[in-house]
């Protein structure tokens, strides 16, 4: 009768463990370092359309942002909150080159302006988010 018993509680600990879910919630990013931007606005960038590619890079430590939308070079104040992953850009500014392939380069720089948080998107990726929780830049860690 014992041994019932055990085998039912073995069972029961295996039931309830399998329904416990993996996923992880609410997963911490670190933004220092260089991102290729991949998706704008939930397109993906096809980087024959840019004369290179597309980056964003972070030193969370000094306020940092600088990169590339794809012609021009970008740079100015990114303030991140990372306990509550949020973002704010300040004084972007970018370089006035112009280059044969610039399809992107007007959808970035307008995304950056809505960004207001961040979130991981699985895969080494990261989704700047507007106020909405909606995509407006997906980025993969270099």
């Amino acid at each position: 009768m014992k041994l019932k018993y055990n085998i039912l509680a073995i069972a029961a600990a295996i039931a309830f463990g399998s329904c416990s879910s993996s996923k992880k919630v609410g997963e911490t990013v670190d933004l220092n370092g260089e991102w290729n931007i991949v998706e704008v606005g939930g397109t993906a960038i096809d980087t024959t359309k840019t004369e290179f590619s597309p980056t964003l890079g972070f030193e969370t430590a000094k306020n940092s942002v600088f990169g590339c939308a794809g012609c021009n070079s970008i740079n100015g104040i990114a303030r991140v909150n990372a306990a509550k992953q949020t973002i704010s850009f300040k004084e972007i500014g970018w370089t006035l080159m112009l280059c044969a392939h610039m399809e992107y380069e007007q959808q970035i720089l307008k995304a950056l302006e809505s960004v207001k948080a961040y979130k991981s998107a699985g895969e080494g990726r990261v989704q700047l988010t507007n106020g909405s929780g909606k995509a407006m830049l997906t980025l993969q860690k270099q």
